[in-house]
């Protein structure tokens, strides 16, 4: 389940959280202003038809900085040392576009391989919040929480300024 700032979560927390972060780290986000902002609500089951939940495959953003935090509570997770996300050291060539780096994942894993497939995988905390250039490649790691819809893993994304800025 998804909610995206033009689809009404103009949530006025989320705009402060946005414009506080711009003047508290202006090295980081510079003159970069919020583009967009969505939040994800993630199925608590580990397997749906035999398959494990993976979340959002390997892509990039269009955008300079994405900023990624979790709400769900700590207790929910039952593996702490996933989650989270995993975030590739290789960004997507910035001669590609939206579809190709956000819909094309063959070329997306073709790409990590002819390059450098090192990542860092942040585990899942709440309140844990991720910095990070948005046109590296990146996806959500596996995860496993408990069944409730009140433990759903929730991922608030924030993009600022434009991709290769």
């Amino acid at each position: 389940m998804g909610a995206y700032l033009r689809d009404g979560l103009a949530c006025p927390l989320f705009l402060q959280i946005a414009e506080e972060m711009r003047t508290t780290f202006p090295k980081i986000f510079k003159n970069h202003p919020l583009k967009q902002l969505w939040a994800y609500k993630y199925d608590s089951r580990a397997y749906k038809n035999d398959s494990p939940l993976t979340g959002i495959r390997a892509h990039a953003d269009a955008a300079a900085v994405n900023v990624n935090f979790w709400v769900t509570p700590k207790a929910a997770n039952l593996n702490s040392s996933s989650g989270g996300l995993v975030v590739y050291h290789t960004e997507a060539p910035l001669e590609w576009n939206f579809k190709t780096f956000n819909n094309i994942p063959e070329k997306i894993l073709e790409h990590l391989e002819d390059n450098n497939e090192e990542k860092s995988v942040i585990p899942y905390n709440e309140n844990r919040i991720v910095l990070f250039n948005s046109n590296l490649i990146h996806k959500t790691d596996k995860f496993e929480f408990k069944e409730g819809y009140e433990n759903r893993r929730i991922n608030v994304t924030m993009l600022f300024g434009e991709r290769g800025a």
